[in-house]
């Protein structure tokens, strides 16, 4: 439930189709420090992939140094998501690279085929060689051109410029490239930029902004695609008389739509729309701390035999659940 360490294991190359949906998987299920403690069923139904594949898809991700295995608890594997740790292999079978390309071949995702599924098709092969490295080598230049790298032309400096206006203004710097490729896509001007740097002194004061370190920042590529600069602030929850949140009192928040949302918008952030209100009430609860609305929910959790219980116990502590708790 970490949109840090999430955000971190999208934009890793190099890997299958069946690593990458393991890697987005367990990174999904984990907490701020990247740990979590999915069962290799629960990942196999998550992924659409059989047990045998996802065991393998983890033996190559650790070998990878992108996740860590903690098999020292008989019961519980535990598993350390580590995206900046990522050092792939240099040689990978052709079929099994995650290039995104529209035609590649089929990928080797075992799984079982619907009822009403076809007659598979033949899978494609083609002659195995050695896949190119994610470095990308500078083009050679002519012979007759080696004084060093030709200036850019007078648009693309001025454009260059506009960027590094906005760069520096932006609150959250990653993947600056993909930032600049977006900004690229908007042909902007200084009308516009001025615009751009008008939204960030606004957006900035925001409560999502400014709330667990920055942790709810769009990426700047994303701000820009999604012309995030036009974006309003949420709307704060309604109170009840002398600042009482709605829905029944702060005695009793947690028993109540309203309530929660209220104490939401207090101790993390407003609800968002079309927010998936489970997910949102637990994120809720963590962030209220321990107390009775906690054992309440992994208590009810625990009455109705739900799948989530261990992780949403792992998520409030830190550690899945004892012997006596499960």
């Amino acid at each position: 439930m970490s949109t840090i360490i999430m955000s971190q294991c999208w934009p890793l190359e190099g890997m299958s189709i069946a690593q990458k949906a393991v890697l987005i998987s367990l990174a999904d299920n984990a907490n701020d420090q990247g740990v979590c403690w999915p069962s290799i069923p629960t990942i196999s139904k998550r992924v659409c992939a059989s047990e045998r594949a996802v065991q393998n898809a983890i033996k190559w991700l650790e070998a990878a140094q992108v996740v860590t295995a903690n098999r020292s608890n008989g019961r519980h594997t535990s598993y350390t998501v580590t995206p900046a740790a990522y050092s792939p292999p240099q040689e990978i079978h052709p079929r099994t690279v995650c290039t995104g390309a529209g035609d590649s071949p089929a990928q080797e995702m075992h799984h079982t085929p619907a009822a009403d599924a076809g007659v598979p098709p033949q899978e494609m092969r083609q002659p195995p060689h050695q896949v190119p490295s994610n470095r990308k080598e500078p083009p050679k230049e002519p012979s007759g051109n080696r004084q060093g790298a030709p200036a850019k032309s007078g648009k693309a400096a001025k454009q260059s410029a506009l960027f590094d206006r906005l760069w520096q203004a932006y609150p959250r710097k990653v993947a600056k490239a993909d930032a600049e490729k977006a900004f690229a896509k908007l042909g902007a001007d200084e009308a516009l930029v001025e615009q751009l740097l008008a939204a960030i002194a606004k957006q900035s004061a925001w409560t999502e902004w400014r709330e667990e370190g920055g942790k709810f920042i769009p990426h700047p590529a994303t701000w820009l695609n999604g012309k995030r600069w036009l974006d309003e602030p949420a709307p704060q929850q309604p109170a009840g008389p002398a600042g009482v949140p709605a829905g029944g009192g702060d005695a009793t928040w947690w028993e109540s739509a309203p309530g929660i949302e209220a104490k939401g918008a207090e101790v993390w952030r407003p609800r968002k729309a079309g927010e998936e209100f489970q997910r949102y009430k637990v994120g809720v609860f963590k962030a209220a701390g321990d107390g009775p609305w906690r054992q309440a929910l992994l208590a009810d959790l625990l009455r109705t035999k739900s799948s989530v219980y261990a992780d949403v116990h792992a998520f409030f502590y830190g550690h899945p659940p004892t012997e006596g708790q499960a």
